[in-house]
Protein backbone atom coordinates (compact mmCIF):
# COMPACT_ATOMS: atom_id res chain seq x y z
CA UNK A 1 0.00 0.00 0.00
CA UNK A 2 1.26 3.17 -1.28
CA UNK A 3 -0.32 6.87 -0.49
CA UNK A 4 0.02 9.65 -2.31
CA UNK A 5 -0.55 12.89 -3.35
CA UNK A 6 -2.53 14.79 -1.56
CA UNK A 7 -1.42 14.50 2.03
CA UNK A 8 -4.49 15.74 3.89
CA UNK A 9 -7.94 14.34 4.09
CA UNK A 10 -8.73 12.55 1.09
CA UNK A 11 -5.71 10.05 -0.06
CA UNK A 12 -5.31 7.72 -3.33
CA UNK A 13 -3.83 4.79 -2.58
CA UNK A 14 -3.10 1.24 -4.65
CA UNK A 15 -3.77 -2.01 -3.63
CA UNK A 16 -2.74 -4.50 -5.37
CA UNK A 17 -5.01 -3.92 -9.26
CA UNK A 18 -6.90 -1.12 -7.78
CA UNK A 19 -7.04 2.46 -6.68
CA UNK A 20 -8.86 3.52 -3.54
CA UNK A 21 -9.47 6.61 -2.14
CA UNK A 22 -9.91 7.37 1.25
CA UNK A 23 -10.88 9.92 3.48
CA UNK A 24 -7.55 9.49 6.01
CA UNK A 25 -8.72 12.22 8.23
CA UNK A 26 -12.40 10.52 9.58
CA UNK A 27 -11.31 9.63 13.46
CA UNK A 28 -7.60 8.98 12.61
CA UNK A 29 -8.40 5.71 10.20
CA UNK A 30 -8.41 5.54 6.99
CA UNK A 31 -11.64 4.46 5.55
CA UNK A 32 -12.17 3.26 1.83
CA UNK A 33 -14.91 6.13 -0.21
CA UNK A 34 -14.70 4.42 -3.27
CA UNK A 35 -11.88 2.28 -5.56
CA UNK A 36 -11.32 1.90 -9.06
CA UNK A 37 -9.48 -0.23 -11.50
CA UNK A 38 -6.18 -0.17 -12.05
CA UNK A 39 -6.31 1.20 -15.38
CA UNK A 40 -8.49 4.65 -13.78
CA UNK A 41 -6.58 5.77 -12.12
CA UNK A 42 -6.74 9.40 -13.61
CA UNK A 43 -10.42 9.32 -12.62
CA UNK A 44 -9.42 8.36 -9.19
CA UNK A 45 -6.68 11.11 -8.65
CA UNK A 46 -9.54 13.61 -9.86
CA UNK A 47 -11.74 12.67 -7.62
CA UNK A 48 -8.96 13.10 -4.98
CA UNK A 49 -8.57 16.25 -5.90
CA UNK A 50 -11.89 17.49 -6.01
CA UNK A 51 -12.86 16.39 -2.70
CA UNK A 52 -9.78 18.16 -0.68
CA UNK A 53 -10.82 21.48 -2.68
CA UNK A 54 -7.83 21.50 -5.76
CA UNK A 55 -8.85 21.93 -9.21
CA UNK A 56 -8.31 19.23 -11.78
CA UNK A 57 -5.48 21.43 -13.80
CA UNK A 58 -3.80 21.46 -10.33
CA UNK A 59 -3.61 17.89 -10.72
CA UNK A 60 -2.32 17.88 -14.07
CA UNK A 61 0.61 20.64 -13.32
CA UNK A 62 1.29 18.21 -10.36
CA UNK A 63 2.13 15.40 -13.05
CA UNK A 64 3.94 17.59 -15.62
Amino acid sequence: MIPLVPRGGFTVRRIGDRWELVNSGFYGRGVVVNSWPRERHAEAFAHCYRLNGRTVEELLAAFR
